[in-house]
């Protein structure tokens, strides 16, 4: 038994140190992705026996559309989200091999067309096949930080993406306030050649009387 639980120390460590290293480079394996108005984006994973599926999503929260998780086979929807910008989920492994459907739903908006960044990832679930009282309080406590690390992955991704559309959004002003300091620099000119013309005018009407 010990050597058995020495194994799945390892492996949940290995699993540990995996999700750290995966943290320092989200910005590579997150897909980004535009759905079209009235369409509905899908993505078919297969999810082996004994593996976790690990999910997460964000897209600009002003332009939130459906998104949906459901089993091909049966049709049943497993998740579903409908007013949040971001989500995740973490299903725990199966027997079964697992053909999982991922609905991107903006069939609803008939002009916006709308980003949204997600990932998937299927993981092995190193307590396959090993009974709970098995599993040592340390072990536990790795598990839970894994899944903690997972969260904060989400979090990042999530932050990164705000500054992005943050900074999209202060460019976007920067060239507005650009614009309009030139149509006020244009509207100045222009003001003050017919205050000219005007002076203008009136002198020699004044040399003319």
């Amino acid at each position: 038994m010990k050597r058995r639980g020495a194994l799945l120390s390892v492996s949940v460590l290995v699993l540990l140190v995996g999700a750290l290293v995966a943290t320092a480079a989200a910005p590579a394996s997150a897909i980004a992705v535009g759905v079209e108005a009235t369409e509905v984006f899908s993505v078919t994973d297969i999810v082996p026996p004994g593996n976790n599926l690990v999910f997460a999503f964000y897209m600009n929260p002003d332009f939130v559309f459906p998104v949906r998780i459901r089993c091909r086979e049966t049709g049943d929807v497993l998740q579903a989200w409908k007013d949040s910008p971001q989500g995740y989920l973490n299903l725990p492994s199966t027997d079964k091999t697992r053909h999982l459907v991922f609905e991107f739903d903006n069939s609803q908006s008939l002009l916006a067309l709308s980003s949204v960044s997600f990932e998937i990832r299927v993981i092995p679930d190193p307590t396959r096949g090993v009974r709970e009282e098995e599993i040592d309080p340390i072990e536990k406590k790795v598990q839970t930080l894994f899944e903690k690390m997972q969260t904060l992955r989400k979090l990042q991704e999530l932050i990164r993406y705000n500054q992005k559309d943050h900074r999209a959004l202060v460019e976007h002003a920067n060239e507005r306030v650009h614009w309009w300091s030139i149509m006020q620099v244009v509207s100045f000119f222009v003001a003050a050649g017919g205050q000219l013309w005007l002076l203008r005018s009136f002198v020699e009407k004044r040399r003319t009387i």
